[in-house]
């Protein structure tokens, strides 16, 4: 063996190496932060395992034998054939295996049509890897780049997105390219244009180095390196996608074209694709790599996104496949459409089915949890000497519809508060929670919290909690595109994991306390006649108000962010609206008695509910106003079984307040108190204290100095990234030092710094009520409120013909109503106050809340009791 042959081995014996070498880096790079059991989970599963059939069908082919090593016995043959020679070195030393099978793959029409596209994707890969690798945290992007272009791009596809799905995002997706990544990708376009013409040539070999070189090259950096971020020279995202698309079809409509222009007559394009792939090796690695290429970047775009999403595409998919399937195979449609109709009653015989048995388990489950509570019903209670046998009676079995019920905000207040109240009233009453925070928080800890925020204790053995695990599916941080809708479908999933779940259960009676108005019919479908239906709505998911603000483009809440800038979005959100209103409208006709916390969440409802009763999907479901008239007439059902909807004002532990004194001597402090989410626009409070600085600048420092104070919960991480970014906001203002943030403060420390504040502040848009301003009127602040909804129409109204607040409605005005309020004279001050205290106690005590609550679950009782005696 001379030199030459010795270095052809050793070229020939790297190349497997640096394959082996390839796979060992991408691997490191997938498990890097993560234990190996995930890459056998999910999504990154699913695509470790097209990789593997992705290597297999690339480099195995048919009569069960290697394809890599198929091109290597043909060019081993044909070298000896041409040669007379049997001398492996002498074939490596002479024959230029990289240039050979390129070769092949580029000659003909047909055999180029399948490697532009491998080359396509190439260049479009490599731009996807320089991204994601960056924004993830993914180490060695080089190694899938390498091991692509030595194995196949199918492989290095699936593998890559395997390590995409087990490495969230740390960091924002960047919106352009650095000019010095950019440039190379698209010179790489050149080269893939120009190989079918320089076949046979001396340029060929140099078209072929200089496109896999040129997509090496802008993966030795990532989109995090601080090389590409501090970069000047830069292309948008969308400038250099759209000239990818260009030049990409400036390549294969060509290609397509020849193609077809040499198909004799009566062969199809798939015809001629489909032998192509099997004229040689080297072109079924390179055809196969394409059809693996195409099936997992078509899998990718169909498992990301959205639940909701992902179900649409699939349904899409899955039928677009099936009519092309049946196109190409000739089914007969008449056939089909014939045994439609039988499908159809199978699926009802089977929902039917189905439903029975879960009615039939949740009665089961039911007896077992009212005996490990320690109440059972209708079962033989042995006597004593002094006592004789006894059957214990029945139960009520009350839901009560509450994902969020740690958060310690105003529908937490009200939620225990109409626990407690049933527990007093109701000694044969178990009480079922539906909470995500359970088993997280154990309901110790659960029962606790609600004790020191809102002084209300009860009695944890006649309440039982439901986990729901999936609540991520309600939060509005999970949703990117149509949050309204995709929560509310969230909310049927979460419904449905909440009755019918590993753990789940539904009573008597199932009230919802939160406003997931689309999970009404879910549980009518489910439960049937088994449960009465309640609702206690602090918020309309959605009111002609929202809708106002969409229609006339003004900017502002949380509904209209950017459409207000776009006509084209805003007739797009309008439509969107108009389908959500509908059947949200529609899901409100089942529940038969329905609270509300709000004279203007009453008029919202009854104006949903008037459409509703009016609606083609309501007489469908015989819900409209002409069928419930009938069945009246007929003795049916009576005119107090039509749902109805009244106004029962929060509670507010008043008589905690009320203790408080000095109102005529307190602190220059202006108090928030609402939880730290978006719509609670805290951002516009301290604009607001930024311009009264600007305008009034002795309220800055000195003795006429004022100080806000921020109270409130924080539920999560993004509470938190929110916190963080008000923090800032105040910085930036110039305004930290007259701010303090409180957060998560127990009840006592929320009483304490309320009985020694001046002024309460509320700056949320179309508040549904408002139990912080009653708060604020109790412990005898002067509230300052946002015009509109709750505040301006129940709470911060004249009381015995004396003003009891200011309202405003953007920060310059929140800033002059301020100002106004600490200009009081000593004397004014006061009977403002006293006025306000005094509504707060008449009109939104617990003693309120608790009468008409009770008028409400004095109903739902009463049709639970019905529903019994008719069984």
């Amino acid at each position: 063996m001379n030199g030459q042959e010795l270095l052809a081995w050793a070229v020939f014996v790297s190349y497997f190496l640096l394959i082996f070498l390839s796979f060992g880096l991408v691997f490191r790079s997938i498990l890097s932060g993560s234990h190996i059991s995930k890459l056998f989970q999910g999504r990154a599963f699913f695509f470790l395992r097209t990789a593997v059939g992705a290597l297999l069908c690339t480099w195995y082919l048919q009569e069960m034998s290697l394809i890599v090593i198929s091109l290597l016995q043909w060019s081993y043959k044909y070298h000896s054939k041409l040669n007379q020679t049997n001398s492996i070195g002498n074939w490596l030393v002479h024959t230029p295996l990289f240039e050979q099978a390129w070769t092949i793959v580029c000659t003909g029409r047909a055999n180029w049509w399948w490697s532009s596209w491998i080359c396509t994707w190439t260049i479009v890969f490599t731009a996807l890897v320089w991204t994601e690798s960056g924004r993830r945290g993914i180490k060695y992007p080089y190694a899938y780049m390498l091991l692509g272009q030595l194995v196949a791009m199918s492989v290095a596809t699936s593998l890559f997105l395997t390590a995409v799905f087990l490495h969230p995002r740390i960091r924002s997706a960047p919106r352009s390219f650095p000019v010095y990544i950019a440039f190379p990708l698209l010179m790489a376009f050149i080269p893939t244009y120009l190989l079918p013409r320089h076949v046979n040539t001396d340029k060929f070999m140099n078209s072929l180095l200089w496109l896999h070189g040129a997509l090496l090259l802008p993966l030795t950096s990532s989109s995090s390196s601080s090389i590409a971020e501090n970069a000047t020279a830069r292309i948008p995202f969308s400038m250099l996608y759209q000239m990818f698309l260009a030049t990409a079809i400036s390549i294969h409509y060509p290609a397509t074209k020849r193609l077809l222009g040499v198909l004799p007559p009566g062969q199809s394009i798939f015809d001629k694709l489909y032998k192509t792939i099997f004229t040689h090796p080297a072109q079924g690695s390179i055809s196969l790599d394409v059809i693996w290429v195409a099936i997992i970047v078509l899998s990718w775009f169909l498992l990301s996104g959205s639940m909701v999403s992902r179900i649409i595409k699939v349904s899409l998919a899955s039928i677009a496949a099936g009519v092309g399937i049946a196109r190409y195979t000739g089914v007969n449609w008449g056939l089909i459409a014939s045994v439609i109709p039988i499908l159809v009653l199978l699926a009802f015989g089977t929902m039917g089915l189905w439903l029975q048995r879960l009615r039939s388990k949740n009665t089961t489950k039911r007896k077992e949890l009212l005996e490990k509570m320690g109440m059972p019903e209708r079962t033989v209670i042995p006597g004593t000497s002094n006592k004789p046998p006894s059957v214990s009676g029945e139960k009520l079995v009350v839901g009560f519809w509450h994902p969020y019920c740690n958060a310690g905000g105003g529908g937490e207040r009200v939620l225990w508060s109409a626990i407690r109240h049933l527990q007093q009233t109701e000694k044969d009453v178990l009480v079922l929670v539906y909470s995500g925070d359970y088993p997280s928080a154990s309901k110790d800890d659960i029962l606790e919290k609600a004790k020191n925020r809102f002084s209300i204790e009860m009695d944890p053995s006649r309440i039982h909690f439901v986990p729901l695990p999936s609540r991520y599916l309600i939060s509005d941080n999970y949703w990117k595109r149509f949050t309204l809708l995709a929560q509310s479908l969230g909310s049927v999933y979460l419904a449905y994991e909440g009755l019918c779940g590993k753990d789940g259960l539904w009573g008597d009676v199932f009230i919802d306390s939160m406003g997931h108005g689309f999970i009404f019919p879910t549980v009518r479908f489910i439960s049937g006649s088994q449960t009465v239906i309640g609702a206690y709505v602090h918020y309309p998911t959605v009111s002609t108000d929202m809708v106002k603000r969409v229609r006339e483009r003004t900017a502002g809440g949380v509904e209209n962010a950017g459409a207000s800038k776009s006509w084209l979005r805003t007739q797009i959100k309008l439509i969107y609206y108009w389908i959500f209103t509908n059947l949200y409208s529609v899901s409100l006709l089942f529940p038969q008695h329905i609270m509300t916390n709000s004279s203007w969440t009453q008029a919202h409802l009854q104006s949903l509910l008037t459409k509703a009763r009016g609606s083609f999907l309501a007489s469908i479901l015989l819900k409209d106003e002409t069928t419930i008239r009938k069945r009246e007439e007929r003795g049916e059902s009576k005119i107090d079984d039509r749902a109805r909807c009244e106004v029962v004002y929060p509670p507010c532990d008043t008589k905690e307040f009320v203790k408080l004194g000095n109102l005529d001597k307190r602190k220059r402090e202006i108090v928030s108190l609402a939880q730290f989410r978006p719509e609670k626009e805290h951002a516009k409070q301290l604009h607001a204290l930024a311009i009264l600085f600007e305008k009034y600048p002795q309220y800055r420092k000195g003795p006429q100095s004022v100080k806000l104070v921020l109270m409130g919960g924080s539920r999560d991480a993004h509470d938190e990234e929110r916190l963080d970014g008000l923090r800032r906001l105040a910085n930036t203002l110039e305004i930290s030092d007259n701010v303090e943030f409180v957060v998560n403060a127990p009840y006592s420390e929320v009483v304490k710094r309320l009985g020694e504040a001046s002024l309460g502040l509320n700056t949320m848009m179309d508040e549904h009520f408002g139990i912080n301003v009653v708060e604020f009127m109790a412990a005898g602040l002067i509230p300052v409120v946002h015009a509109s909804a709750g505040p301006v129409m129940d709470i911060v109204v004249p009381f015995n013909n004396q003003n009891t607040g200011f309202h405003a409605t953007d920060a310059g005005s929140f800033a002059e109503a301020i100002h106004q309020a600490f200009t009081l004279s000593p004397e004014e001050s006061l009977r403002m106050r006293k006025a306000a205290r005094e509504a707060a106690v008449k009109k939104f005590s617990e003693r309120e809340f608790e009468k008409g609550w009770q008028l409400g679950w004095k109903r739902l009782k009463g049709l639970v009791e019905r529903d019994r005696d008719d069984e």
